[in-house]
């Protein structure tokens, strides 16, 4: 492929300034109506003392409702600021349904005291159980919360349901990474240079808003900072920011990190450790009801949701899995391009939700668990109590000498010198995670840039769903490297995006059967490549559901750079790739293809 992306040149490019604000202050995509209405204002805003009496910035808003006078409760925790959580959640449409609405910045953010020694600490998560048991004390609470929250929130909410606080009886989970290190910051063992320096560097000046802590007029221009009532002059929350100036950086600590069991410096805490999954144990028995959402095609939110959903045991659960940006409030289905609607469309998600919530904090959630997902490049969603669904077959799709994917192989070496300019752009998958809109309908139909193996046209409808893989021989000239492989469908005379996958070289150790992965990136399973000796690769794939329609043909392209994106590995030098055809396969799940319609996720 050739030009800025090797094939992917985006219609909606992004700057590093846009990326911070889109971050921070959730602005409108490009297109998308600016509301100009005047915002919802709290009810009131106070300090809550919380774990070691640190004290927590809180804003409430209460339902206006003639005759009753205790509610159940929605908390959000937030590091990004109480007025922007306060938009992102359509606050206005859940105290309309009787729910009375906290938002607390987390401690170490926003008007909150407090310092932040890691993201997601562990003082962070109890927090949210003493805000909660605070919310049961008040005279209108009626004693039930739930938590909520979108991406980072989220990853505090659905820690938050592991607190045993006994308010906590629900959680509406969107958008997490339940494994921080595999499924956003690492894939792969691959590190994520841009999330680490633009998510890092933005959360970091907003932490510390120096200009704030030097003079108040400048408070009132940051939005992720609000004042409490009692604090008119801005002093308390400059004297919250000055304990700021204490936080660790993660963009700093990240740097030291490159195995899953390596520390932050100087605290015995890794990345993988501040996720669910991690402490799933402690999760699962309190079996909190929770309503889950995440997309195909955001960073690794889909998979975050599939992992937590098949280790929650008992937990009852609810997955919506769609082919959106990142909240579910945009369409990104590559097969329809980027920008339709969102699908389920906001305000029926918003309905689901006060249906979840509504049910879980009466008890009565019952024991139901559920994954609801999207088919790309059809209108069907699907229902399904396990991952992956019923009837799923692996299938084998040899890999050629002559770039043919399927069928009998041509035996032989493919030659591939790394193209170290190779690059998704700038609305890949993982910017998406950054809130833009993920856009892949400009692939070019030149693939000069990378390794293109394509199959003979599908002769039958089928639907890939699962998580692909692909094992690959491989001969390199370097000690370390990187594979990306991506999966396309080609269908007529257009490139669509399906989904991808990626491996450090150095991380090729095959982890133990008993696992369940295909690696473990802890540092003892370190396995540099033997310049010249040919190695077997596993590189798993997101998961990801598509249907395959007659005379589409399947394309796997690889490269050995995501420039823009991620690290460029190694730091010197161009490697040499000789991979054996016909030793090495893509591996696909597929069933036959069922007529089928809406679920409830898209219509009631």
């Amino acid at each position: 492929m050739s030009g800025q992306a090797a094939g992917w040149r985006p219609v909606r490019g992004i700057t590093w300034t846009a990326a911070v604000v889109l971050l921070l202050v959730a602005v409108p995509l490009p297109g998308a109506a600016v509301d100009l209405a005047p915002r919802l204002q709290p009810t009131r805003s106070v300090y809550v003392p919380a774990s070691g009496g640190t004290r927590l910035a809180v804003d409430l808003y209460l339902p206006d409702r003639a005759g009753q006078d205790r509610w159940p409760a929605i908390l959000v925790s937030t590091r990004y600021g109480r007025r922007v959580e306060r938009d992102i959640h359509d606050v206005a449409y859940f105290t309309g349904q009787g729910y009375a609405f906290v938002i607390v910045d987390s401690r170490g953010s926003g008007a909150s005291f407090g310092t932040r020694d890691t993201e997601l600490s562990s003082g962070e998560i109890a927090d949210i159980g003493a805000v909660s048991r605070w919310i049961a004390r008040q005279a209108w609470s009626n004693g039930r919360v739930a938590l909520m929250g979108t991406s980072y929130s989220a990853d505090a909410a659905d820690l938050g349901t592991g607190t045993g606080a006994p308010p906590i009886r629900a959680a509406v989970i969107r958008f997490t990474e339940s494994d921080p290190y595999l499924h956003n910051f690492f894939p792969g063992g691959v590190a994520n240079t841009m999330l680490r320096d633009l998510w890092g560097m933005a959360v970091a000046g907003v932490d510390r808003s120096v200009g704030c802590v030097a003079e108040a007029s400048a408070c009132r221009d940051v939005p992720q900072l609000a004042p409490v009532d009692d604090d008119p002059d801005y002093a308390q929350l400059r004297r919250a920011l000055r304990e700021h100036l204490a936080n660790a950086r993660i963009d700093v600590d990240m740097l030291a990190i490159t195995y899953s069991d390596d520390t932050l410096p100087g605290r015995p805490v890794t990345l993988s450790s501040r996720g669910t999954l991690a402490q799933m144990a402690q999760v699962a028995r309190h079996r909190v009801p929770v309503l889950y959402s995440g997309s195909w095609l955001d960073a690794g939110t889909a998979l975050s949701a599939l992992r937590r959903y098949q280790q929650g045991g008992r937990i009852p659960a609810r997955v919506l899995i769609g082919a959106t940006d990142h909240g579910m409030r945009h369409g990104a289905d590559p097969f329809r391009g980027a920008g339709h609607p969102g699908v389920p469309a906001p305000a029926r998600l918003r309905a689901l939700e006060h249906d979840f919530l509504q049910r879980a904090l009466q008890g009565a959630a019952g024991r139901a668990r559920r994954i609801d997902y999207a088919v790309m490049g059809s209108e069907v969603w699907r229902s399904t109590p396990s991952w992956p669904p019923a009837g799923v077959r692996e299938t084998r799709w040899p890999l050629g000498a002559d770039r043919q994917l399927g069928g009998d192989p041509v035996a032989g070496t493919v030659p591939y010198r790394v193209d170290l300019a190779t690059s998704t752009g700038r609305s890949n998958r993982w910017r998406a995670n950054m809130g833009v809109l993920p856009d892949f309908s400009a692939w070019a139909a030149d693939t000069s840039r990378m390794l293109d193996f394509v199959s003979a046209p599908v002769a039958t409808e089928q639907e890939l769903v699962g998580e692909p893989r692909l094992e690959l021989e491989l001969r390199s000239s370097h000690e370390d490297g990187a594979v990306f492989a991506y999966l396309a469908v080609e269908r007529g005379d257009r490139l669509h995006y399906v989904t991808e996958g990626m491996l450090r070289l150095i991380h090729r150790r095959s982890a133990a059967p008993a696992t369940g992965a295909a690696h473990n990136f802890a540092r003892a399973a370190l396995l540099p490549m033997v310049p010249g000796e040919s190695a077997r690769l596993v590189i798993e794939f997101f998961p990801t559901a598509v249907r395959l329609a007659p005379g589409d043909r399947l394309h796997l392209l690889l490269a050995g750079a995501d420039a823009g994106t991620f690290q460029r590995y190694p730091l010197h030098g161009d490697p040499v790739w000789k991979i054996a055809a016909g030793d090495s396969v893509l591996l696909l799940p597929l069933r036959d293809w069922q007529a089928g319609s809406a679920t409830d996720a898209v219509t009631p």
